[in-house]
C-alpha cells in the first residue's frame, strides 16, 4: 500500500512541476474527519489550462474506532475514560496536491468548483494514557494514585477513577511517520471574489507500519479510510 502512494505522490509532483501559477490562495479553517477533528491550512495555486496545485497542511485528534468512554459510577464526580487506551494520538498532515478547475469564481460566476488528488506524509505524536487509579491506604481509606495505564496491572475497571492531568506524560511523546492520501472536491464562494469562503469534501487514506498503537484489546490497523469535510476563509491574490 506504501508504494502505491509513493507512486501518487510523484505523479502529483510532476504536474506540480509544470504548472505556472497565474494566482495563490490562502485559506483556514476547521477540518472533520472519520476519525477526529482539527485545524487545517490550504495555500492553492492556480494556473493555465484549469491546473494548479495545493499545498495542504491538517493538524487533528485521532480516535480509535473501537473507543467506547465509560465512567466509575461507584465514586463521586466521576470522569469519563476509554478502558484500554494506550495513547492518545494526535495527527500532523503535509500534502502536495494537483487540482483541476471546473469552474472558476469571478463576478461573473458565483461558484468556483474544483477537484483535487494528492499524497504527502502523517505525523502521528502520541502520549501514553496516565489514570487515576483508587487504592487502600491501609487506615480504612482510599487514595487516588496517577499511574500510567498497563493493560496488565490495570485490568479492574472498578479501581479507575478517569483520566490524570493532561499534563502529565508531556515529555514522554513519541512519534511516528506514515503516508498519505486524498482525493476531494472544492468549492468556494462568496461576495467579495478576494476574500471567498471554501468547502471541501473527500476521501482520504492513511497508512503507518504496524498501525498507530492506541487499544490495548483491539486491533490498531496500518490502513485507515474515511471521509473528510473542511470549512474555509481565505484571501485570494493575483500572481505575475
Amino acid at each position: 500500500m506504501h508504494k502505491l502512494l509513493l507512486s501518487i505522490s510523484l505523479i502529483c509532483f510532476g504536474f506540480i512541476a509544470k504548472s505556472q501559477p497565474t494566482e495563490r490562495a490562502f485559506y483556514g479553517g476547521v477540518i472533520y474527519k472519520s476519525s477526529g477533528l482539527g485545524f487545517a491550512y490550504q495555500n492553492k495555486l492556480g494556473a493555465g489550462k484549469g491546473l494548479g496545485k495545493q499545498f495542504d497542511l491538517e493538524l487533528v485528534t485521532y480516535r480509535h474506532p473501537q473507543e467506547t468512554k465509560t465512567f466509575n459510577a461507584d465514586i463521586n464526580n466521576p470522569t469519563p475514560f476509554v478502558f484500554g487506551k494506550q495513547n492518545k494520538v494526535a495527527l500532523l498532515k503535509v500534502q502536495y496536491s494537483i487540482s483541476h478547475k471546473i469552474s472558476q469564481f469571478s463576478d461573473a460566476q458565483r461558484i468556483g468548483i474544483d477537484i483535487n488528488c494528492g499524497a504527502g506524509l502523517t505525523f502521528g505524536f502520541l502520549k501514553p494514557v496516565y489514570i487515576n487509579m483508587i487504592y487502600p491506604d491501609g487506615a480504612g481509606y482510599e487514595i487516588i494514585v496517577s499511574e500510567k495505564y498497563d493493560p496488565e496491572k490495570h485490568t479492574d475497571k472498578t479501581r479507575i477513577a478517569g483520566y490524570s492531568d493532561g499534563r502529565i506524560g508531556l515529555n514522554e511523546i513519541t512519534y511516528k511517520t506514515g503516508l498519505s492520501a486524498s482525493v476531494g472536491i472544492g468549492f468556494m464562494w462568496g461576495y467579495y471574489t478576494n476574500f471567498p469562503k471554501r468547502l471541501e469534501a473527500g476521501f482520504y487514506s492513511e497508512y503507518f507500519n504496524k498501525g498507530l498503537p492506541v487499544m490495548a484489546f483491539a486491533k490498531n490497523k496500518n490502513l485507515q479510510n474515511g471521509v473528510y469535510i473542511k470549512m474555509f476563509l481565505g484571501k485570494r491574490v493575483a500572481k505575475n
